[in-house]
């Protein structure tokens, strides 16, 4: 039987549709102990979807996560109804979430992190790849005063320095997301270290590490979170990308400078693709020395092959590590790394 006119016909109104019954809706009360107790038992590392429940009068948010009701304090401009991407972080002194907040799906605008990445490739892009590489501060001394200084050592607080500098902070995000990376490892790093958290004696039930990582801030003496100035770390992270090396400035000893920079050298583009083991990288360390003055030492390892070439800007000192160049290559053998070849120069370091 046809339609009356003007109902799904000819007019285009479409038949009502059945309203169904309505389903009675539980009063929400104040999240307490128990909701506290069930998100501590989550598991660490684990993202969850989570939506926002309510608004408290106190500006706190009501949000629904693995099927319980906790309150937490949110960054303005949270919504009642909105979906939230939290991963478990922590749990002491309380149950402890990254936030991150997707864009919407019909946003057609640039946020400023993009903006701000865009411009710093613009002007990495536009910067030689022969210049110098911007070099990363390190924060301390290798080794105190009047310590004796040994390699190992050394070598360690020289990892330590670079390692946590926050460089490589996305990599070590996700290492730690697949558990080769402790939190607490994750929070040496400065970026988790300025982030915004909520502190332990906030009535929230919950503390939430808040926005972008690398765009919070370290608290002052007062407890305000000052704003960090990611772009210096951002830029270098890009020049490390682009020049596929990275510099190291800092002190070995109190008052004495150190220079130490790391670079993949350059392939052959036309070539096939070499594996890692068969990549050559050049390992360079500048010191003022008090005997020696200004010297240098280019390490040059590939293939297991490992050359070295020392540069003394005073001749007498060039002659010195020239009459020492047997001990030194003895020493290299005896920790694993025989020398293919060393020279000695003198020339401005």
């Amino acid at each position: 039987m046809a339609a009356p006119p003007g109902i799904g016909g000819i007019g285009g109104i479409a038949p009502a549709a059945p309203v169904g019954a309505t389903v009675p809706v539980a009063a929400l009360g104040e999240p307490g102990q128990e909701s506290l107790r069930r998100l501590t038992a989550l598991e660490t590392g684990k993202a969850f979807q989570a939506q926002v429940l309510s608004r408290l009068s106190n500006g706190d948010f009501v949000v629904g996560i693995a099927d319980t009701a906790a309150r937490m304090a949110l960054p303005e401009g949270t919504r009642v109804g909105e979906q939230l991407s939290l991963t478990m972080v922590g749990r002491e002194p309380r149950p402890l979430f990254l936030l991150e907040r997707p864009a919407a799906q019909d946003q057609t605008s640039v946020s400023p992190a993009a903006r701000l990445v865009s411009s710093l490739m613009q002007a990495s892009a536009a910067s030689s790849a022969s210049a110098p590489m911007a070099a990363l501060a390190g924060a301390a001394p290798l080794a105190a005063p009047n310590a004796p200084l040994q390699a190992a050592p050394l070598a360690q607080a020289l990892q330590g320095s670079l390692e946590y500098s926050g460089l490589f902070y996305e990599s070590h995000v996700s290492q730690w997301a697949h558990g080769a990376r402790s939190l607490p490892q994750l929070q040496r790093e400065p970026q988790m270290q300025a982030a915004q958290v909520i502190p332990a004696d906030s009535p929230s039930e919950l503390q939430v590490i808040q926005g972008m990582p690398g765009m919070a801030a370290p608290s002052h003496a007062d407890g305000a979170p000052p704003a960090l100035d990611a772009a210096p770390l951002i830029r270098l992270q890009l020049e490390t990308l682009e020049q596929r090396g990275v510099s190291w400035q800092g002190e070995l000893l109190p008052g004495q400078a150190m220079q130490w920079e790391v670079r993949e050298q350059a392939r052959d583009q036309s070539a096939t693709a070499q594996p890692p083991a068969e990549r050559a990288w050049q390992s360079t360390v500048r010191l003022e020395l008090p005997a020696l003055g200004a010297v240098a030492g280019s390490l040059q390892l590939q293939g297991g092959r490992l050359q070295l070439t020392l540069r003394a800007q005073d001749g007498g000192s060039a002659a010195l590590l020239r009459a020492s160049g047997g001990e030194l290559a003895s020493a290299l053998e005896a920790a694993g790394l025989p020398l293919d070849l060393m020279a000695v120069r003198h020339e401005p370091v």
